[in-house]
């Protein structure tokens, strides 16, 4: 697998948008093992920016320290909603993955007009972009929320995916990717990122139910998968990873103990009880392999 991951990334140009967060900065880690030519991470939040170089700057890892010493790492403040500043930045790249989306619920609820901007409009920068320069392969992250979508954020997802699988349908030359994840432990704005914070202050730990369940990955599971996706993809295909579903409850109690405090708090607007990773029409016709499935693009190439 590791020599498959070397031959696929070495002396390749690399762009990430969304670099800095939390799925960007798993990919970026892993990538920077295989000797890509360069990777630039793309962001629009300068701080997140310079706290990455400065980890990456002074990496401990010493087998990396002749790659990092020559620079490859580039970090390009910019917006997805910028199709100049993203043009410029796909000068001369090879392969793209986009991580950059406005992810959390209420945020997308109370600012509707950037999410849709951001999730949608932003993504469609990016595949025109990656077609206008001759981009190899782009991989697009998605989540379980765009499946059956109640809530905004959702819904863009949901959308977000549908414009990928058009876009290759027109631009058969350029492979596209779709991998749709659950939650990332420990992510930022997580509930296990709640959970210490709460006990850190030594208050209760909020509950919007008792019976809520969620999917979730582990970073080395994350970037793993994602990996295989876009190695084996190419027409507009959406991976979906066969996850565990785990009640919040079970996980709130194995961090802090069922004796710590809390308290309910109500489900959110459109939140759902339980999360699906397939529609029953997706897991119908979706082609199912050991730990994962791959929902085929069934748009015809114009």
């Amino acid at each position: 697998m590791i020599e498959k991951i070397l031959k696929t990334f070495k002396n390749k140009s690399i762009c990430v948008f969304g670099g800095t967060g939390t799925i960007g900065s798993i990919i970026i880690e892993h990538l920077r093992k295989f000797s890509p030519k360069t990777i630039r991470v793309f962001s629009n939040d300068e701080n997140s920016l310079w706290e990455c170089q400065q980890k990456w700057k002074f990496t401990e890892f010493k087998e990396f320290h002749e790659w990092d010493k020559e620079k490859r790492i580039r970090y390009l403040l910019g917006d997805i909603r910028n199709y100049n500043r993203v043009y410029v930045a796909l000068r001369d790249i090879d392969y793209v993955f986009n991580c950059a989306a406005v992810k959390h619920v209420p945020f997308a609820e109370y600012n509707p007009l950037e999410a849709v901007n951001i999730n949608i409009h932003g993504l469609e920068n990016i595949i025109k972009a990656s077609v206008e320069r001759g981009v190899e392969k782009l991989l697009h992250i998605s989540t379980d929320k765009a499946v059956e979508a109640t809530t905004l954020m959702g819904a863009t997802k949901f959308i977000g995916e549908l414009i990928v699988q058009v876009r290759w349908t027109q631009n058969p030359n350029v492979g596209m990717i779709i991998v749709r994840l659950g939650n990332v432990w420990d992510s930022r704005g997580s509930i296990i990122q709640l959970i210490k914070e709460c006990e850190k202050s030594q208050k209760p730990i909020p509950i919007t139910h008792p019976d809520m369940t969620r999917y979730f990955m582990t970073p080395i599971e994350v970037q793993d998968f994602i990996l295989k996706a876009f190695r084996e993809g190419y027409k507009g295909d959406i991976f979906v990873p066969k996850l565990k579903i785990v009640k919040l409850m079970d996980i709130i109690h194995g961090q802090v103990g069922i004796e710590y405090p809390s308290e309910i708090i109500g489900i959110r607007k459109g939140e759902k009880l339980n999360e699906k990773l397939l529609t029953e029409e997706e897991l119908s016709n979706c082609e199912e392999h050991e730990t994962y499935w791959i929902i085929k693009n069934d748009k015809k190439v114009l």
